[in-house]
């Protein structure tokens, strides 16, 4: 990286693992479409084979677009501002995550029909999205290795993805469990020492492209009141960090679900797992509703299933919604 770029945007841990990844990964003149690329067809038979009793429980929280329910959600977000901002945190961008639905319904007589117009912020923290190579990056660029200026042409890394297709073997670690507490706490980041744990606790070994569905505990949390803070807000929060990060990297998984996203415990306020989009393309599923499955997957005697995130194939998209599926 060149002076007149600032400072390295990565972590020295970053680096070495992106630098790693280039070395194993990349080929001149290609394009990596980081970890979606290890789902092969080994990985997708890997998942079916561990559906068993033919049932699916969705990981999608529910798009709120009621209006009442969305002006009690803004005067929350508000006071999560000002409360953030106390502790030094800048303000979160306008409609961070937010989603707009305009109905139309027409009746003809005895006829009638629906339509609508949606806009939304694939990304925050409420939404269940998949994020794409172009939402986070360094050296004025994404993951690919592709200039950040390709975005605005021809960078099509959720068209890729979603032709690709992205199903396989799902391996759900109840990190909640292994530590012996209803969720994660800001104080404490998951540990590699803990993912070990949980992973020990599905006697599953895992295997590249396999898909890691990581379960901290957000549904009490937020059922006991507590609020999520956005990855926008630079302040501490649960979730997964450093020593986590690395331990996710080492398993080349062909992508991530998970309920809690990054801790931000560091001196720099760096999104630890959010990182791994640059360094090894980590394909990241954020805010899945994870409580139904761990309660299903525990009451079948499993741990695994087959994952199913389809992102919708929308050209130069950084991110989209989606309703990832597990079927068991």
């Amino acid at each position: 990286m060149t002076d007149d770029l600032g400072p390295d945007p990565l972590a020295p841990w970053e680096r070495a693992i992106a630098d790693a990844h280039a070395a194993a990964r990349h080929t001149d003149g290609e394009q990596c479409r980081g970890s979606v690329a290890l789902i092969d067809e080994a990985a997708r038979l890997r998942g079916v084979a561990q559906v068993k009793l033919g049932r699916a429980v969705s990981l999608e929280r529910e798009v709120e677009t009621r209006p009442h329910r969305l002006a009690a959600g803004r005067a929350l977000a508000e006071a999560e501002k000002r409360d953030w901002q106390r502790l030094g945190a800048a303000g979160l961008p306008d409609g961070h995550g937010g989603v707009e639905l305009n109905v139309h319904v027409g009746i003809h007589g005895r006829s009638a029909h629906g339509g609508e117009v949606i806009s939304y912020d694939p990304h925050g923290v409420h939404n269940t999205h998949l994020d794409g190579l172009s939402h986070i990056g360094a050296d004025a660029g994404w993951h690919g290795p592709i200039a950040a200026d390709a975005s605005q042409t021809d960078e099509d890394t959720m068209v890729n993805w979603a032709q690709h297709g992205i199903a396989t073997r799902g391996v759900l670690l109840d990190v909640a469990a292994a530590r012996g507490v209803d969720w994660i706490v800001a104080e404490q980041p998951v540990t590699a020492a803990e993912l070990d744990k949980a992973l020990a606790a599905t006697g599953v070994t895992l295997e590249p492209g396999d898909a890691l569905i990581v379960y901290q505990g957000r549904d009490r949390y937020e059922a006991a009141g507590n609020v999520y803070p956005s990855g926008a807000a630079a302040v501490r929060r649960p979730g997964i960090g450093e020593d986590g990060a690395k331990w996710i990297a080492a398993q080349d998984p062909g992508l991530v679900a998970w309920d809690f996203h990054d801790a931000r415990n560091n001196p720099g306020g760096k999104l630890e797992v959010h990182g791994l989009i640059y360094s090894i393309g980590l394909c990241l599923v954020d805010n899945c509703l994870l409580g139904p499955a761990v309660a299903a997957l525990k009451e079948a005697g499993a741990s695994t299933g087959l994952l199913v995130a389809a992102p919708t194939a929308i050209h130069r998209s950084t991110g989209v919604i989606i309703n990832p599926l597990l079927l068991y």
